[in-house]
């Protein structure tokens, strides 16, 4: 049975032996297709986090080939795009701090017309463990 980890959302996985990378979000695995969409994304694998957990997760879409990171020209608003046609996801990353968690590479950012990024209706929003951890003081000052 496969279940659902959002609280490793963030994370970069590898497994004891393996040359998969994944990436989690939405509590599910999304496996990196290739050493060229892992660049794209990330400026490095000094992150990744051994587990022997993976097989166990519920899986998501794979980061294909042609997974980028972009921002519309004139905009701080940056998306996680994947998928192939007809199905493209487009995925916000809603704070810098969301970004970092993640580990993307601020460098690999594509800057598009804005116009072609309306085009792709938003799948999600991307959020991390590590995010929800800093919320939760706040959260309980406030109550």
């Amino acid at each position: 049975m496969y279940t659902l980890r959002e609280d490793l959302n963030g994370l970069r996985l590898t497994a004891p032996g393996s040359n998969d990378v994944w990436v989690m979000f939405d509590g599910r695995r999304h496996r990196v297709a290739s050493p060229s969409v892992y660049q794209a994304l990330f400026s490095n694998a000094d992150d990744l986090i051994l587990s022997e957990e993976i097989p166990t997760i519920a899986m998501g879409p794979e980061l294909n080939d042609g997974t980028c990171l972009v921002r519309g020209i004139g905009s701080h608003a940056i998306f996680l795009l994947t998928g192939a046609p007809p199905t493209i996801r487009k995925y916000h990353v809603p704070t810098y701090e969301i970004f970092t968690d993640f580990g993307f590479n601020e460098n690999a950012v594509l800057d598009a017309p804005p116009l072609l990024l309306e085009a792709v209706e938003l799948t999600g929003e991307l959020t991390s463990a590590l995010d929800g951890t800093r919320r939760a003081p706040a959260a309980e000052a406030e109550g």
